[in-house]
């Protein structure tokens, strides 16, 4: 097995603010796999707290239930319109920072909850590290990540077209794994895979445009899709018995203890 940790992808933070902000109005027409891992990490979160965080919170689809587990629910994003959005859904701090700042006192939080936010990371070891250090004694982050493979069939469709990948890289497990152990707490990690099924390629590539989860890190393909290219890629795209096109995402469930 190969544990030589990975190079951190490149993240160009203005492009992650732009999508999401761009996304915020259209995001919860389109965030089924945040709704699905996002009830996943509440079954893993204590009934009742004083301090929480909603890390990468988004337009707030989790705050409510959050709320009713903390006294104060933080709730951080990067993009402003997001925050906006979450503020109307339930009483919370709104924090508009870089989740990479950390801008957070150590030992100041009771929970922590990051719902697919950590592939937003410039440095993912430093973000699992720095985020467990602001818990408090006995408390808990949990999170979850995409992992390596996932949508494969639409990586693998557009290799075949063009051979680029137009998709976000995503951390192997075994380098996650080596990144909670760097941070020298007790964890758990769970792998599970999720699928989405869509009648058409478009109605999945939009659910990743509205989500804001357009590719950012890597290379691109230069120039715009033509007709006859956006034509084959529909025909290489593998369907299902119902002739559906399926998205396969390979997901991480963690917890750090404090």
């Amino acid at each position: 097995m190969n544990t030589k940790p990975q190079m951190a992808e490149p993240i160009d933070k203005q492009k992650v603010a732009a999508a999401f902000g761009r996304a915020a109005h259209s995001y919860e027409q389109h965030n089924e796999l945040q709704r699905r891992s996002g009830n996943a990490l509440l079954t893993r979160l204590p009934d009742w707290a004083d301090t929480g965080l909603d890390l990468g919170c988004g337009s707030g689809w989790f705050a409510p239930p959050l709320k009713q587990r903390a006294a104060q629910l933080l709730a951080l994003d990067l993009s402003p319109a997001m925050l906006q959005q979450a503020t109307q859904k339930a009483d919370i701090t709104p924090i508009c920072a870089d989740m990479d700042a950390m801008p957070l006192p150590s030992q100041s939080l009771d929970w922590i909850f990051a719902n697919l936010c950590l592939q937003w990371s410039a440095d993912p070891a430093t973000w699992l590290k720095g985020w467990s250090d602001r818990l408090k004694p006995g408390g808990v982050l949990v999170f979850s990540t995409l992992l390596a493979g996932s949508l494969h069939e639409l990586e693998q469709s557009w290799r075949q077209l063009d051979g680029h990948a137009h998709i976000n890289r995503f951390i192997e497990p075994e380098t996650l794994e080596l990144h909670l152990t760097a941070t020298g707490r007790r964890w758990q990690l769970e792998q599970v895979t999720e699928q989405l099924c869509y009648p058409q390629l478009k109605d999945l590539l939009l659910d990743l445009k509205g989500i804001g989860a357009n590719r950012v890190n890597g290379s691109r393909r230069p120039g715009l899709l033509g007709k006859q290219a956006w034509q084959r890629l529909n025909l290489i795209y593998p369907v299902n018995n119902q002739g559906h096109c399926v998205a396969t995402y390979r997901l991480a469930y963690g917890v750090i203890y404090g």
